[in-house]
């Protein structure tokens, strides 16, 4: 893990580009609704049931990361949350995403919308699951012949 040395916060490539910034949950959550602040907080229970994870805040979302971000909650509206998962390969054929970005073959940014718990479905779950896989970096693989870490 880099430190950046300005704004202090992790990332896993060294010198890795990003704004530099002293932001806040506060800050974020400040203005919004009781229902919304409601639902973000529920998303985040969520996920603390798959495992941990730190909050990133910058001026436009709350990234959840773990050895890179997976997950972002993008914008709380008076009723919902956007939120979005970093996943490896595009899930077109759920119903879940209202857009996918392809961000050059490699992740793919699955936004989708919540307006109530119950639209933290089983399978929005899985795709929790899978996004806080990729933030484990669980998508890269040794090479071929070599060792895990752990053996060597």
């Amino acid at each position: 893990m880099w430190t950046c040395p300005k704004c202090e916060h992790e990332f896993v490539n060294r010198n890795q580009s990003h704004s530099c910034g002293y932001f806040t949950i506060d800050e974020f959550l400040e203005g919004k609704t009781v229902k919304a602040i409601s639902l973000f907080n529920n998303f985040l229970e969520e996920y603390r049931k798959i495992g941990k994870f730190k909050l990133h805040p910058v001026k436009t979302r709350i990234a959840l990361l773990t050895k890179m971000r997976f997950c972002s909650v993008n914008k709380l509206g008076h009723d919902f949350i956007d939120v979005h998962f970093v996943l490896t390969h595009p899930y077109t054929d759920s119903a879940c995403f209202y857009r996918i970005d392809n961000l050059a073959d490699r992740f793919f940014v699955h936004h989708l919308r919540i307006h109530r718990q119950a639209d933290l479905t089983p399978e929005v779950k899985k795709f929790m699951r899978l996004a806080y896989d990729v933030g484990n970096r669980q998508h890269v693989n040794p090479k071929k012949g070599s060792k895990p870490s752990a053996q060597r």
